[in-house]
């Protein structure tokens, strides 16, 4: 058999599914382990996938092996960048078995492509990193580097309400910032960063998950919640493992926009001012079965309608009939229903008209 050709049905049988994450043991041929570049801390590899390279039968794409010798007991991250193609990143473990497998991190320097594993090793031993393309046309050049993990120190501040806390996210943690609240209030938090794309976490004193939020205004994040008297933790985090960099948070006491609740009794037209976190409630009665059209329409934010029966049972919503405009169009029974106008970003607000016709 000649080199190529065994070389090829090694591949076959070690990764028939790196493009996916299986636990099936897979051979790890001694052959990898003689010949393939090893990956050591601090010491870039750059290769190159061609039509030479060794192959994924199940999906077609071409792929390089190297070797990640470790000591055991050690959180490694691996990743791989690309210029030319979709990157495809799998790490098997000595005993032949699928510990990890990622296709898209968000790229450095300005690279079109990345993926990354960051895995805890257990066991000493010769561990195989399989850079592939996403599919069967994805060739190019690539650059893998190995470094070890070392966690960063755990941010755990108490604030003040209302206060405010500078911070500086590193990557991969997640910085914890608790309240004390000694009666019920409702409480506003906001999370905001230039350098990074935001995610709020609120849990309780005892670890329940209260609420979360990751697009409020763009990349930023924005909490509006109703409390009982004790302890919450506020988690920082950001959308992306990688993702690190300044922040502000805030919080403070907050009143709720007064509620608006306006009866339809006829078809017609309402004119509304939305205040930002509000939601307007449109109250339909009907004496016999209709075919119902509601229009909501503004100038000054991306309009969402959702539509309730009596029962607050919910019927059906809409946010992108027409541009940012919504629209239902409903067979209804005769009864009550209620029309919910509000906008698909919280913090928008402006003026708006709501149409109703049957």
């Amino acid at each position: 058999m000649n080199r190529p050709f065994a070389r090829l049905l090694a591949l076959a049988a070690l990764l028939a599914s790196s493009a996916a994450l299986a636990m099936q043991p897979l051979a790890s041929p001694i052959y990898y382990l003689v010949t393939a570049p090893e990956l050591v801390d601090g010491a870039p590899v750059i290769g190159e996938l061609t039509t030479a390279s060794g192959r994924n039968f199940k999906d077609g794409s071409h792929l390089d092996v190297l070797v990640l010798r470790s000591a055991g007991q050690e959180t490694v991250d691996v990743r791989v960048e690309s210029d030319d193609f979709d990157v495809y990143l799998t790490l098997v473990s000595p005993a032949g078995e699928v510990l990890d497998a990622n296709d898209y991190v968000q790229p450095t320097g300005g690279a079109f492509d990345a993926a990354r594993v960051r895995t805890y090793l257990p066991e000493a031993g010769a561990y195989l990193v399989v850079v592939s393309g996403y599919g069967p046309n994805d060739l190019g050049r690539y650059t893998v580097t190995r470094s070890r993990f070392v966690a960063p120190p755990k941010v755990v501040v108490d604030v003040e309400v209302p206060g405010r806390y500078d911070g500086y996210l590193a990557e991969m943690a997640a910085d914890m910032l608790w309240i004390t609240l000694e009666a019920p209030a409702t409480v506003v938090a906001d999370l905001r960063s230039g350098d990074f794309d935001t995610i709020l976490e609120v849990y309780d004193g005892r670890g329940r998950f209260v609420d979360a939020n990751d697009d409020f205004d763009g990349t930023d994040s924005r909490l509006v919640l109703d409390l009982e008297p004790g302890r919450y933790e506020f988690l920082v985090k950001g959308y992306w493992d990688d993702a690190d960099g300044a922040y502000a948070f805030t919080v403070d006491f907050y009143q709720r926009p007064p509620r608006v609740e306006v009866g339809v009794d006829a078809p017609g037209v309402f004119e509304g001012l939305l205040t930002m976190d509000a939601v307007d409630t449109y109250v339909l009665h009907l004496d016999a079965a209709a075919t119902v059209t509601v229009d909501l329409r503004s100038n000054d934010f991306d309009a969402y309608l959702e539509a309730y029966d009596a029962d607050l049972d919910w019927i059906d919503a809409n946010d992108d009939f027409e541009g940012s405009d919504a629209r239902l169009v409903l067979d209804l029974e005769a009864g009550t229903y209620l029309f919910e106008a509000s906008s698909f970003w919280s913090a928008d607000a402006g003026a708006y008209t709501i149409a109703f016709d049957w």
